[in-house]
């Protein structure tokens, strides 16, 4: 080896300021979108448990379509969801006592200066009474 090449590694000291910066900038971003986008995500999942529970304790459900309705209200209440309510469930009829239960919805969160995030769920499940 020659002294040139030694004398490098004797300079390299790590990252710079404007690196340590850019980082945290990153950083900083990407946390900015998992605390904003993460509770929509958090919701759609309990709404998704709620329509599976119903689904599967359906025995226990009066009254149609409208007992349904009632039932997952019901439930979207007691766990707090306020972003989806009953009237966004689209109910149909598919035999006599199948019911296909559809939820198709978006949220729209403001992520920071004039960007917004656009989140698009959909879920199905079929109810037998």
């Amino acid at each position: 080896m020659s002294m040139k090449t030694a004398g490098y590694g004797s300079r390299q000291r790590g990252m710079g300021f404007l690196g340590f910066i850019t980082l945290i900038a990153l950083a900083a971003f990407f946390v900015t979108i998992l605390l904003k986008v993460g509770p929509l995500y958090s919701n759609f999942w309990t709404v998704r448990t709620l329509m599976e529970e119903t689904a599967r304790q359906s025995s226990q459900i009066d009254g149609g379509a409208r007992g349904i309705t009632a039932n997952i209200d019901k439930r979207l209440n007691i766990n707090s969801v306020n972003n989806v309510t009953g009237k966004d469930f689209v109910i149909k009829k598919i035999d006599e006592g199948t019911y296909q239960v559809t939820l198709d919805y978006e949220e729209r969160v403001h992520l920071f200066f004039n960007v917004d995030a656009v989140a698009a769920f959909h879920h199905q499940v079929e109810v037998k009474l």
